[in-house]
């Protein structure tokens, strides 16, 4: 049982999307979030579900672990990538909202990976 908890506070996703292609112009001032963004969380929020247990104690610690290659590295912000991580993880229902109450924390870390890159997504409950 043990085990089998514990793989479910952790999965892999394919490539982070950025915070800078979050959001479309539609009009005058206007934005809405963009076709790239919703198909990206509409491709992962079903791997996310089925493979990522929703919180029961709250708040948590976010851990976000990108391996990819040194030119991905290069062009992509580790700051740019946590919106739409969170917002995924909101909308695979692994957590309510976004709000400090349940996501105490979010930490990135990059390790040099060969290919596409791969995301690994995991959480803890937060420890007072």
């Amino acid at each position: 049982m043990y085990k089998n908890n514990m793989l479910k506070k952790s999965c892999s996703i394919e490539e982070p999307f950025s915070a800078n292609k979050m959001y479309a112009p539609i009009a005058r001032g206007k934005m809405v979030k963009s076709k790239k963004y919703n198909d990206w969380i509409a491709k992962n929020v079903s791997i996310i579900r089925e493979n990522l247990m929703p919180a029961t104690q709250f708040p948590i610690d976010v851990e976000i672990l990108i391996m990819a290659d040194y030119r991905w590295k290069l062009k992509c912000d580790a700051d740019n990538i946590i919106k739409p991580l969170v917002d995924l993880l909101v909308r695979a229902e692994i957590v309510p909202d976004d709000k400090t109450r349940y996501i105490n924390s979010v930490k990135v870390r990059y390790l040099q990976g060969f290919g596409s890159p791969v995301t690994c997504i995991s959480y803890t409950a937060t420890e007072d």
